[in-house]
Protein backbone atom coordinates (compact mmCIF):
# COMPACT_ATOMS: atom_id res chain seq x y z
CA UNK A 1 0.00 0.00 0.00
CA UNK A 2 1.22 3.67 -0.84
CA UNK A 3 2.98 5.31 2.22
CA UNK A 4 1.41 8.59 2.96
CA UNK A 5 2.95 11.38 5.18
CA UNK A 6 3.20 11.80 8.56
CA UNK A 7 -0.45 11.13 10.20
CA UNK A 8 -2.46 11.16 6.88
CA UNK A 9 -3.94 7.66 5.59
CA UNK A 10 -5.84 6.94 2.89
CA UNK A 11 -9.36 5.31 3.10
CA UNK A 12 -12.14 3.80 0.92
CA UNK A 13 -15.70 5.81 1.00
CA UNK A 14 -18.42 3.39 -0.20
CA UNK A 15 -20.82 5.96 -2.09
CA UNK A 16 -24.06 5.06 -4.14
CA UNK A 17 -24.19 7.12 -7.36
CA UNK A 18 -27.64 7.81 -8.82
CA UNK A 19 -28.04 3.74 -10.53
CA UNK A 20 -27.22 1.98 -7.20
CA UNK A 21 -23.79 1.11 -8.36
CA UNK A 22 -21.43 1.47 -5.71
CA UNK A 23 -18.48 3.25 -5.97
CA UNK A 24 -15.65 3.49 -4.00
CA UNK A 25 -13.58 6.61 -3.75
CA UNK A 26 -9.80 7.53 -1.97
CA UNK A 27 -10.59 10.07 0.89
CA UNK A 28 -8.00 11.49 2.96
CA UNK A 29 -8.21 10.60 6.74
CA UNK A 30 -6.24 12.61 9.63
CA UNK A 31 -5.37 10.76 12.77
CA UNK A 32 -6.39 11.97 16.33
CA UNK A 33 -4.69 12.41 19.11
CA UNK A 34 -5.93 9.17 21.14
CA UNK A 35 -4.74 11.35 24.46
CA UNK A 36 -6.39 14.65 23.76
CA UNK A 37 -9.24 12.97 22.77
CA UNK A 38 -9.43 11.10 25.88
CA UNK A 39 -8.80 14.24 27.70
CA UNK A 40 -11.27 16.73 26.03
CA UNK A 41 -13.80 14.25 27.16
CA UNK A 42 -13.20 14.46 30.18
CA UNK A 43 -13.55 18.03 30.79
CA UNK A 44 -16.30 18.43 28.45
CA UNK A 45 -18.70 21.49 29.51
CA UNK A 46 -22.44 21.52 28.77
CA UNK A 47 -22.27 25.05 27.19
CA UNK A 48 -19.88 23.43 23.85
CA UNK A 49 -20.09 21.38 21.31
CA UNK A 50 -17.11 19.09 20.32
CA UNK A 51 -16.15 17.24 17.10
CA UNK A 52 -13.28 15.38 15.03
CA UNK A 53 -12.36 17.05 11.69
CA UNK A 54 -12.71 13.56 10.02
CA UNK A 55 -10.27 14.63 7.15
CA UNK A 56 -7.55 15.89 9.58
CA UNK A 57 -7.86 14.54 12.81
CA UNK A 58 -8.41 17.96 14.64
CA UNK A 59 -10.39 18.23 17.91
CA UNK A 60 -12.55 21.33 17.79
CA UNK A 61 -14.54 22.90 20.00
CA UNK A 62 -17.49 25.54 19.72
CA UNK A 63 -19.62 27.52 22.01
CA UNK A 64 -23.06 26.73 21.36
CA UNK A 65 -24.02 30.25 21.45
CA UNK A 66 -21.64 30.88 18.91
CA UNK A 67 -22.87 27.82 16.31
CA UNK A 68 -26.46 29.46 17.06
CA UNK A 69 -25.57 32.67 16.10
CA UNK A 70 -23.75 31.44 12.87
CA UNK A 71 -27.05 29.52 11.74
CA UNK A 72 -28.44 32.60 12.49
CA UNK A 73 -26.41 35.68 11.76
CA UNK A 74 -29.67 38.37 11.90
CA UNK A 75 -29.68 36.91 16.03
CA UNK A 76 -26.29 38.40 16.75
CA UNK A 77 -26.42 41.61 18.62
CA UNK A 78 -25.03 44.88 17.54
CA UNK A 79 -22.96 45.29 19.88
CA UNK A 80 -20.38 42.20 20.04
CA UNK A 81 -17.00 41.92 21.00
CA UNK A 82 -14.53 41.40 18.10
CA UNK A 83 -12.98 38.28 19.72
CA UNK A 84 -16.83 37.03 19.51
CA UNK A 85 -17.56 37.77 16.07
CA UNK A 86 -14.48 36.36 15.22
CA UNK A 87 -15.33 32.49 16.98
CA UNK A 88 -18.56 33.36 15.44
CA UNK A 89 -17.18 33.26 11.93
CA UNK A 90 -15.13 30.34 12.91
CA UNK A 91 -18.12 28.45 13.98
CA UNK A 92 -19.88 29.68 10.29
CA UNK A 93 -17.04 27.55 8.66
CA UNK A 94 -17.39 24.38 11.00
CA UNK A 95 -21.10 24.92 9.03
CA UNK A 96 -20.09 25.08 6.06
CA UNK A 97 -17.65 21.77 6.48
CA UNK A 98 -20.22 20.05 8.54
CA UNK A 99 -20.18 16.77 6.61
CA UNK A 100 -16.14 16.42 7.42
CA UNK A 101 -17.14 16.76 11.36
CA UNK A 102 -18.21 14.01 13.75
CA UNK A 103 -19.65 15.21 17.28
CA UNK A 104 -18.44 14.35 20.28
CA UNK A 105 -20.79 11.25 22.49
CA UNK A 106 -22.45 13.10 25.10
CA UNK A 107 -21.36 13.37 28.49
CA UNK A 108 -24.51 10.84 29.19
CA UNK A 109 -22.37 8.54 26.70
CA UNK A 110 -19.45 8.27 28.74
CA UNK A 111 -21.13 7.65 31.83
CA UNK A 112 -18.56 9.02 34.49
CA UNK A 113 -20.81 7.44 37.36
CA UNK A 114 -19.94 4.06 36.07
CA UNK A 115 -16.49 5.00 36.09
CA UNK A 116 -17.08 5.81 39.98
CA UNK A 117 -18.66 2.31 40.74
CA UNK A 118 -15.80 0.65 38.70
CA UNK A 119 -13.10 2.30 40.43
CA UNK A 120 -14.65 1.47 43.98
CA UNK A 121 -14.69 -1.98 42.82
CA UNK A 122 -10.98 -1.85 42.38
CA UNK A 123 -10.60 -0.63 45.91
CA UNK A 124 -9.12 -3.13 48.25
CA UNK A 125 -9.44 -1.72 51.21
CA UNK A 126 -13.19 -2.36 52.54
CA UNK A 127 -13.70 -0.03 54.50
CA UNK A 128 -12.81 2.72 52.12
CA UNK A 129 -14.86 0.94 49.39
CA UNK A 130 -17.86 1.48 51.79
CA UNK A 131 -17.07 4.74 52.64
CA UNK A 132 -16.90 6.05 48.55
CA UNK A 133 -20.04 3.65 48.04
CA UNK A 134 -21.79 5.38 50.89
CA UNK A 135 -20.21 9.00 48.69
CA UNK A 136 -22.00 7.72 45.93
CA UNK A 137 -25.89 8.18 46.40
CA UNK A 138 -27.97 11.08 46.25
CA UNK A 139 -27.20 14.57 44.86
CA UNK A 140 -23.94 15.73 44.65
CA UNK A 141 -22.35 12.26 44.38
CA UNK A 142 -19.62 13.58 42.07
CA UNK A 143 -18.41 16.09 44.96
CA UNK A 144 -18.73 13.98 47.94
CA UNK A 145 -16.92 11.11 45.74
CA UNK A 146 -14.01 13.28 44.92
CA UNK A 147 -14.23 14.51 48.58
CA UNK A 148 -13.95 11.68 50.43
CA UNK A 149 -11.31 9.88 47.89
CA UNK A 150 -8.79 12.73 48.89
CA UNK A 151 -9.94 11.91 52.42
CA UNK A 152 -8.64 8.49 52.53
CA UNK A 153 -5.51 9.16 50.15
CA UNK A 154 -6.75 7.45 47.06
CA UNK A 155 -7.61 10.39 44.84
CA UNK A 156 -4.54 9.97 42.47
CA UNK A 157 -5.40 6.34 41.78
CA UNK A 158 -8.76 7.73 40.94
CA UNK A 159 -7.33 9.85 38.82
CA UNK A 160 -5.63 7.30 36.66
CA UNK A 161 -8.32 4.95 36.91
CA UNK A 162 -10.24 7.92 34.96
CA UNK A 163 -7.60 8.62 32.98
CA UNK A 164 -7.26 4.96 31.99
CA UNK A 165 -11.22 4.84 31.33
CA UNK A 166 -11.53 7.91 29.10
CA UNK A 167 -8.70 6.51 26.94
CA UNK A 168 -10.32 2.95 26.49
CA UNK A 169 -14.09 4.73 25.76
CA UNK A 170 -12.15 7.10 23.25
CA UNK A 171 -10.06 4.66 21.86
CA UNK A 172 -13.31 2.48 21.26
CA UNK A 173 -15.41 5.43 19.82
CA UNK A 174 -12.60 6.00 17.34
CA UNK A 175 -12.77 2.13 16.20
CA UNK A 176 -16.79 2.20 16.20
CA UNK A 177 -16.77 5.29 14.41
CA UNK A 178 -13.96 4.44 12.06
CA UNK A 179 -11.50 7.01 13.05
CA UNK A 180 -7.92 6.81 12.48
CA UNK A 181 -6.08 7.27 15.48
CA UNK A 182 -2.75 8.22 17.03
CA UNK A 183 -1.36 6.80 20.45
CA UNK A 184 1.34 9.88 20.59
CA UNK A 185 1.42 10.62 24.16
CA UNK A 186 0.02 8.06 25.57
CA UNK A 187 1.85 6.15 28.42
Amino acid sequence: MMSLQRDMSMARERINDVFGRTLLTEVRMGKVNLKELAEQMDFMMDEWSYFVNRKTGEIISVENRHLGFAEDPDEIPERIAAWERGAIEEAATLLENWDDLLCFPSKHDLNEYAMMEDFIRTVKDPHIRDCLGIAIEGRGAFRRFKDTADRFDVIDEWHEFKDQAFLAYAKEWCERSGLLYSMEGVE
